[in-house]
């Protein structure tokens, strides 16, 4: 089950609470068992004094008895003095069975109470017979209500002594069982506040976080794994950094490559008219040397080195004037099998064999379908490239949660580990002769698409570079009005990419590739 802060800050102090609530409750118990006790040990002193005078108001004439006692005239005073300590008694265990209803000494308060009584009628009955002549039985029924009042006194001090012990033990225990509690207590508080320290220090890592983040710090992560709010946030800021670290980065690159175009686009612009130059002249010079084969050669050399720069410069051009894409929805599958066909007689003729995995059902997906088709066909000659002995290429078109993707998958050497994060930058080649354009171009494209290129190479084993595009996520009937608009508005090969064939007027399959980028 999943607890969220303010339920784990709830829980924490409820168990804090329930500790102390137990506390404060057999505080109180102890404190009303306690007091239960002291009044029952009072009524019992009352008790005892009471029977107490009642005995030595009788007892005094027990010296008396077979000396005919009942012709003592202050026998009767101390009938009276008796009966007054009995009657008193009765009243205090009264009073105390009203005072104390729940008490748990009731019976034993009851059962005496009805001694008592008797003892006090029996009082009464021996008092009655002082005028009487009848002096029957007198004596031994004096005699032995004496000792029951004696016998009374003992149970009293008993019960009253019992009392007092149990209050000392009551104490004693209590004592130890505070401590205890105390100690449970002060261990819960301590628990219920790491607790919430624990619960809320995720807080000031994101704060941290935060500032880093502010900082250009996009990198580190909170590191935060709690299934609560801020479990959620610390993971959202996690996604938010990575997303802003991506953004930076594609904003970086963005920079460069325009910095880049424009100084390719400047550096083009000031070769293209000496080499348009260069190339007129030497062509002018080949016609007059037509007789001179040492001469012939060099200017053939000549015109082969102009012919490569000015493509050089063309691609330069290309990659800096790249427009704007005139999105439409596509077919993917379409577009990838009609490339990659294009581009078999050229794979085959180095000894490469091509293998199509197109999913039958694919999303359209919004796309420029020249310049994807460009992206395609720099992917082909890329993976053409890196297989000069013959290899095996392998192209899957398959839907994916973005919409849908194209797998190029090589069996060449792969991309070394140190080169992998270099090789979107433009001008970075590993060939000989290579402008390092093409890659960054594909990733220029497929960005403006609002896509992403991801590569997995294996040294040794091949590379493997995923176009990754949105689908269209229109209704049918708009996106079809927008395709006609965007194709009318566009017309053929509109932009400039006159290197790119649209795929209603392909070129023969015997056709060579594009100039390479």
């Amino acid at each position: 089950m999943r607890l969220g802060v303010s339920g784990k800050v709830f829980l924490a102090y409820a168990v804090l609470l329930t500790v102390f609530a137990g506390d404060a409750s057999f505080t109180l118990y102890t404190i009303h068992r306690a007091r239960q006790s002291v009044v029952a040990n009072q009524a019992y002193l009352d008790l005892q004094s009471a029977v107490e005078t009642s005995w030595k108001a009788l007892n005094n004439f027990a010296g008396l008895l077979g000396k005919d006692l009942k012709k003592d005239p202050r026998l009767a005073l101390a009938f009276q003095a008796s009966h007054k300590g009995l009657d008193e008694a009765v009243s205090i265990i009264d009073r105390f069975l009203a005072e104390e209803p729940a008490t748990p000494r009731r019976f034993d308060f009851e059962r005496t109470r009805r001694t008592i009584s008797l003892l006090l009628t029996e009082a009464d009955r021996l008092a009655g017979q002082l005028a009487s002549t009848d002096a029957t039985d007198f004596e031994s029924h004096f005699a032995a209500l004496t000792h029951n009042l004696n016998r009374l006194r003992g149970p009293l001090r008993g019960e009253s002594a019992r009392i007092a012990q149990g209050l000392r033990e009551d104490g004693d225990t209590a004592v130890q069982i505070a401590l205890l509690l105390g100690l449970a207590g002060l261990i819960a508080a301590l628990g219920a506040t790491a607790f919430t320290v624990r619960t809320l220090r995720p807080l000031g890592i994101l704060g941290g976080r935060a500032r880093a983040v502010a900082s250009g710090d996009y990198a580190r992560r909170t590191g935060v794994s709690s299934r609560d709010e801020i479990g959620d946030l610390a993971r959202e800021f996690d996604a938010m950094a990575a997303a802003l670290e991506e953004r930076e980065s594609r904003l970086i690159q963005s920079e460069r490559l325009a910095t880049v175009g424009r100084m390719a686009a400047q550096i083009t612009h000031e070769v293209r008219n000496p080499l348009a130059s260069i190339g007129l002249h030497a062509e002018l010079l080949a016609d007059e040397t037509e007789d001179r084969p040492e001469a012939q050669k060099l200017v053939s050399a000549i015109i082969a080195e102009v012919d490569r720069l000015t493509g050089i410069t063309e691609t330069y051009l290309r990659f800096a004037r790249l427009p704007k894409p005139e999105l439409a929805a596509e077919d993917l599958g379409a577009l990838a099998r009609a490339a990659f066909e294009f581009a078999r007689h050229e794979l085959t003729a180095v000894g490469v064999s091509l293998s199509l995995d197109i999913a039958p059902t694919l999303p359209e997906v919004w796309v420029d379908e020249n310049q994807i088709r460009q992206a395609l066909l720099n992917l082909a000659r890329n993976a053409r490239e890196a297989m000069p002995r013959g290899g095996r290429l392998s192209v899957k078109v398959a839907p994916c949660d973005e919409g849908a993707s194209v797998s190029v998958t090589d069996s060449g050497e792969g991309i070394p580990r140190e080169n992998l994060p270099k090789i979107f930058d433009p001008f970075f080649s590993t060939k000989a002769k290579g402008t390092g354009l093409g890659l960054a171009l594909v990733q220029q494209i497929v960005v403006e698409h609002g896509g992403r290129v991801d590569v997995h190479s294996t040294p040794g084993e091949g590379t493997t570079v995923t176009l990754v595009l949105k689908r269209v996520a229109e209704q049918p009937s708009l996106v079809a009005t927008r395709t006609s608009a965007a194709r009318e508005d566009a017309g053929p090969n509109k932009g400039g990419l006159t290197a790119i064939r649209t795929s209603g007027s392909e070129p023969a399959p015997h056709e060579p590739l594009p100039k390479p980028l």
